[in-house]
């Protein structure tokens, strides 16, 4: 018998393009058709809308979002704050995460805050698991069930919307700076951020006319 060795998926097979465009499709994707839950559907879907935005917001793997509770959340006027997301795979602390309420992202905080308005207490996980009759706030929603919803209502993987942040902070934000990107994302090695800091020496071309 012949083992046949499945092509392991990637973020990469669909490409990123830093244009105009890039934000107003990313809202598209959050705003399809859901699941289609018999019960509080409304509800449901405005937690799953908000969770891949969140995603979108921060660059969080799926695992680390789920593990978010109220309390780690503080609202402002013109952001929101996340403190203290725990990373996986050998990462650091991100103590703070800010999500704008100006601006091309301010749209993905926009749906989030509806929801977090939603969450009752402040040790509530944010994205609690759900039956008919509710939600329960205890316990949060699966990794395999958030990825089916995720993979489902956007045909995306949910680690593609880690790969867009990444690529809007590494190039729109910090300019390419392979260490600014680090940290914020909470990384230990920097080649890790290789991907979303590439840009062509030609960029720059102009400026050596100008020394």
């Amino acid at each position: 018998m012949v083992n046949v060795r499945k092509k392991k998926r990637s973020v990469r097979d669909i490409p990123v393009f830093l244009d105009e465009r890039l934000f107003e499709e990313l809202y598209i994707l959050v705003n399809r058709s859901g699941w289609q839950y018999k019960t509080n559907r409304e509800q449901f879907q405005l937690r799953d809308r908000a969770l891949i935005c969140l995603l979108v917001l921060t660059g969080l793997r799926i695992s680390e979002a789920l593990m978010l509770k109220r309390l780690q959340f503080r609202v402002y006027s013109d952001r929101i704050l996340v403190r203290n997301v725990r990373t996986l795979k050998r990462g650091k602390m991100r103590v703070k995460i800010t999500l704008p309420k100006q601006g091309k992202l301010a749209p993905f905080t926009e749906v989030f805050e509806r929801w977090l308005r939603l969450v009752p207490e402040e040790d509530c996980y944010v994205f609690p698991s759900g039956c008919a009759w509710g939600f329960r706030w205890n316990k949060p929603l699966s990794r395999k069930r958030a990825f089916w919803i995720i993979k489902t209502m956007t045909g995306r993987f949910p680690h593609w919307f880690r790969s867009v942040c990444e690529t809007i902070y590494g190039r729109l934000i910090f300019n390419s700076d392979a260490w600014k990107l680090k940290e914020f994302m909470g990384l230990r090695r920097l080649d890790s951020t290789t991907p979303y800091v590439q840009g062509s020496w030609e960029e720059d071309e102009e400026k050596i006319f100008k020394l």
